[in-house]
């Protein structure tokens, strides 16, 4: 699966801002490796007809053996969504999992923008 990173173009210099995964609502977790290769998601390929959750460092994961890997809880996802106001159908149907890259990096505890 490739995994998309959106960018923010600062004085010409790009920054990853947001990982953009598929979102899958079937299983409790669902599981992401951060290996190449990414796909970069530009400001133009968000659209009307996009779901995106975005996921909070509390519904992450760490994999005990590979520190590449997480999983994200998704009851945990919604209930944040939820939270937040989100439509019940919208959050079933989500086409995408949004996470800042900060967050990531934070929670992981690596530089995963060297991945990138």
């Amino acid at each position: 699966m490739t995994l998309s990173v959106y960018y923010n173009e600062i004085d010409g210099h790009l920054y990853p801002q947001w990982l953009l995964l598929n979102a899958t609502m079937k299983k409790e977790f669902v599981s992401y490796s951060i290996n190449p290769p990414f796909e970069r998601f530009h400001s133009e390929d968000f659209h009307d007809s996009m779901s995106i959750l975005s996921v909070s460092q509390g519904a992450l994961l760490r994999d005990p053996v590979d520190r590449t890997r997480f999983s994200i809880h998704i009851p945990t996802v919604v209930n944040d969504a939820i939270n937040n106001g989100s439509n019940i159908n919208s959050i079933y149907n989500a086409s995408h999992f949004l996470i800042q890259i900060e967050e990531l990096e934070e929670f992981l505890q690596m530089n995963v923008r060297e991945q990138l």
